[in-house]
């Protein structure tokens, strides 16, 4: 059994034979009948498994319609008490996105929000499981759909903001990053979108943009990155090594070294299987040896210490005073006979 919580920073989602420390990515239907009570042992994993629980896919939606959030809570409770191997959970998966909306229903912040608040209690409840790591679903980038006051462009940090504003208490957070191509180059780059969204990277740094809208107060929480690729443009991955994957490595690492709190613990790449989208990295051998060339130079990650907030200053204590009573009547007489020198008296005459 692979070590439940990986100090590396390497990742791949899907179960995979690459022989590699740190993460796997796995993603489990779950349908939301409270009455169901099987799970999955990843015990035989390779890596330590990130398990991300929908209620279905397109179009029964990652999450269920509200009416259905707390039998999907009880649903998710069952499948986490009869796992094994898994201690890291994600709910639902890129909520603003249309394609995971249940019977074609937005999900709103504070929709999801409710839903995931139900989910953490009841994971959280189980024995042997009250330190279990319930994440954020990963919010899509580049992806408006998701409009509501507030929000009237549709702007996918705003949309993690607000939902992290709605929850009382949050375990971690998944997020999802991607490139326009497959250039080392791109890593770093600072390219922005079109208007309305200029202020938001249009490549892989569109992680950043989620950072900057996580508050202080959640800066000591698991963040994982559990989706990337070069595919932002919907092309596939290519069989070359061209140091991408190298470079996606070192930046999250730079990102590490250089910010407290906030500490990425996982990139995984997407994916291993074969899919419809094209996106698989299975048989890409060149694609492996980048992955592979990365995984050599041992990056990990290492939590920060919670953030302290500024202790507050000390009230001021109170001072004695006495007064001396025929001080303070002069005073008294001095102050109203300047305020009585300020007026001119003229006598008024009467009729």
């Amino acid at each position: 059994m692979a070590d439940p919580t990986s100090q590396y920073l390497y990742g791949i989602h899907d179960s995979n034979d690459w022989q590699y420390p740190g993460w796997e990515i796995r993603t489990e239907e779950l349908g939301h009948d409270p009455a169901h009570t099987g799970g999955t042992d990843y015990r035989n994993a390779r890596h330590s498994v990130i398990a991300r629980l929908n209620n279905g896919y397109a179009p029964r939606g990652t999450i269920p319609l509200p009416q259905y959030y707390e039998a999907f809570a009880v649903r998710v409770q069952n499948f986490v008490k009869a796992s094994r191997g898994c201690t890291v959970w994600i709910i639902g998966n890129e909520m603003n996105h249309g394609n995971e909306w249940p019977e074609g229903k937005p999900i709103y912040p504070a929709d999801y929000a409710r839903c995931y608040t139900f989910c953490l209690d009841r994971i959280l409840s189980l024995p042997g499981h009250e330190q279990d790591q319930v994440l954020i679903g990963a919010v899509a980038p580049y992806n408006a759909q998701t409009i509501y006051p507030g929000n009237p462009t549709g702007d996918w940090a705003i949309y993690l903001r607000d939902i992290l504003a709605a929850c009382p208490r949050v375990g971690g957070i998944a997020l999802h990053c991607y490139s326009s191509s497959q250039k080392a180059n791109v890593i770093i780059s600072d390219a922005k979108m079109g208007a309305p969204f200029g202020h938001l990277s249009s490549e892989f740094r569109c992680y950043r943009d989620f950072m900057e809208v996580i508050p202080a107060r959640l800066w000591d929480v698991p963040i994982y990155i559990t989706e990337t690729n070069p595919g932002a443009r919907g092309q596939p991955w290519r069989d070359e090594n061209t140091g991408w994957v190298g470079a996606a490595y070192d930046e999250i690492a730079g990102w590490n070294e250089g910010h407290h709190g906030r500490t990425i613990r996982c990139l995984a790449l997407y994916c291993m299987q074969r899919r419809g989208d094209g996106m698989w990295l299975d048989g890409k051998g060149n694609v492996k040896a980048d992955f592979m060339q990365a995984v050599a130079r041992g990056l990990t990650w290492t939590a920060d210490p919670p953030v302290e907030p500024e202790p507050e200053p000390p009230e001021p204590e109170p001072v004695a005073c006495r007064w001396d009573e025929a001080r303070l009547k002069a005073l008294v007489r001095e102050a109203v006979r300047e305020e009585l020198a300020r007026f001119v008296w003229a006598p008024v005459e009467m009729d």
